[in-house]
């Protein structure tokens, strides 16, 4: 049962932590929604460990709620501003602040609009100081979250300061102050904390980087999950799934489809736009909750990774949910060729819009079958340990 109450309730009003020790997640999640990023583990992983988690989910505004925000379909309702506490070891707190980082499309246009934008953190500059007052630990995750760290640094000076970078802000579309902020503002944390080589190198500079590897919930995943193709009519020659939709480029997916007429592709997640034609071997399932969509990759037979290809998209060979995922059931696997591994040869790659190469890499992955789990793939626990064992600002001098 969840109590709700407004914005401006005090810190010291929510629920006192169990064993005492307190974390706050500043993020673009929400603690209840369909899609599980990766931040929703990390704070499953702090509560069950004896931690009260608050939750603040930032970089939405009242832009956001008339332009009906898309990010808003991974939830069952609109999302209601204020306070909530879920239960004795979770709180969430959500906002919108007069206007959040977004792009313009034109470097020209964002720096005109750069003062605008500061109204993001301006707004969390009242709030965020008394939710963070108290906290142990404080992890702030990649994106528009970043900008906010001096204000959290400031307010608890004694706490252990995250930043876990879960994706690369450089390809995300974000206007450039986002991606200064991230370089200016990394010495103020006691760890940054990064899956991929190629994030972490950015970060070379700091002494407080760290490779922190992404994880699935095994004991989740573990679990029996009634087969979902069955009551679908007889299987495809190939069951193959897209178990989310970041950076997702349709057209790969179009061209799979054409090219293996007998495969079914099935999509899971939230697509910006839908073609006008659709064949009948890809099947859009839109978003679905954490469960559904694992059960469906349980028991199919290809993972899809098609990534958009760009420079930069080479870190989510190491940060894709789904690609983890894929990996932990054994599934063969098809991206963008910039995204292949010598650690992950599972993965076979084709150079977008190029039918000859598309064609070949289908031959390969045809040619694979199911195997083993990959042993390379750690529980989440893993990552609640080092992220948990971050030591503040005092013991790092002591």
């Amino acid at each position: 049962m969840t109590h709700h109450q407004a914005l401006n309730t005090t810190y010291a009003a929510q629920p006192a932590a169990p064993q005492g020790k307190r974390a706050v997640i500043v993020t673009g999640h929400f603690p209840v929604q369909k899609r599980r990023g990766s931040i929703l583990w990390l704070s499953d992983n702090l509560r069950s460990n004896g931690w009260h988690v608050t939750m603040v989910t930032v970089g939405y505004s009242w832009l956001s709620k008339l332009r009906g925000d898309k990010r808003f379909l991974t939830l069952e309702q609109p999302p209601t501003p204020g306070v909530t506490v879920h239960d004795e070891t979770l709180t969430s707190v959500f906002g919108f602040s007069p206007l959040h980082p977004f792009s313009l499309k034109a470097p020209l246009l964002d720096k005109i609009a750069r003062p605008l934008h500061q109204t993001f953190a301006a707004y969390w500059r009242r709030h965020l100081p008394q939710l963070v007052a108290e906290a142990d630990l404080i992890v702030i995750e990649s994106g528009p979250p970043v900008m906010l760290a001096p204000i959290a640094r400031t307010a608890a000076p004694e706490a252990a300061l995250v930043y876990r970078v879960n994706d690369d802000v450089s390809v995300l579309g974000l206007p450039k102050f986002v991606i200064e902020a991230e370089i200016n503002h990394a010495p103020l944390f006691d760890r940054i904390s990064v899956a991929s080589p190629h994030l972490a190198a950015r970060f070379a500079h700091c002494e407080t980087v760290c490779r922190d590897p992404m994880g699935v919930a095994k004991a989740v995943l573990d679990q029996e999950m009634e087969d979902p193709f069955k009551d679908h009519g007889p299987r495809a020659a190939r069951e193959a799934v897209c178990a989310g939709t970041t950076q997702f480029d349709m057209g790969s997916i179009q061209l799979m489809a054409e090219l293996r007429p007998t495969w079914r592709f099935h999509i899971f997640g939230r697509l910006r736009d839908v073609p006008d034609h659709v064949p009948a071997n890809l099947v859009l399932h839109g978003e679905q909750p954490f469960l559904e969509t694992a059960r469906w990759v349980k028991h199919a037979d290809v993972g899809l990774a098609p990534y958009l290809d760009k420079p930069g998209v080479e870190y989510q060979t190491a940060h894709s949910n789904r690609m983890l995922m894929y990996r932990y059931f054994g599934l063969p696997m098809i991206g963008p060729a910039r995204l292949c591994d010598p650690e992950v040869p599972t993965l076979v790659g084709y150079v977008p819009q190029d039918r000859a190469s598309m064609a070949q890499a289908l031959d390969g992955l045809e040619a694979m079958a199911r195997g083993e789990p990959d042993p390379a793939i750690q529980d989440w626990s893993h990552l609640y340990d080092r992220i948990a064992s971050t030591k503040p600002p005092k013991q790092q001098t002591a």
